[in-house]
């Protein structure tokens, strides 16, 4: 799998629900101009280590975070704005998620 480039156009679908911290692992890339946003927003970085060591309790706002980016993406890139479509997608990337744990 590639690397993710997170930029200032994209930086918002990586960044919480509660809009006080983004999780970055070892195949994302930030830009200097995420960067930027990031750190005049005050948000704190956490990196893929610390996501190992966080408690379960984690797991309901990881999957927030990740519908509400699979929602943006479908969105923002791809024009898909159909309910149905982003719950079916969503559910889709969820139970794969699921089988690798």
């Amino acid at each position: 799998m590639g690397k993710v480039l997170l930029t200032k156009n994209n930086i918002e679908a990586y960044i919480s629900q509660n809009q006080s911290k983004i999780y970055v692992d070892k195949n994302m890339i930030l830009t200097s101009g995420a960067q930027d946003i990031i750190r005049n927003r005050g948000i704190s970085i956490i990196y893929d280590k610390s996501r190992e060591d966080a408690p379960e309790e984690m797991t309901l706002s990881e999957t927030g975070t990740i519908i509400k980016m699979v929602v943006k993406i479908l969105s923002d890139q791809h024009g898909i704005t159909d309910e149905a479509q982003i719950k079916n997608v969503c559910n889709l990337i969820l139970q794969k998620i699921n089988e690798k744990k």
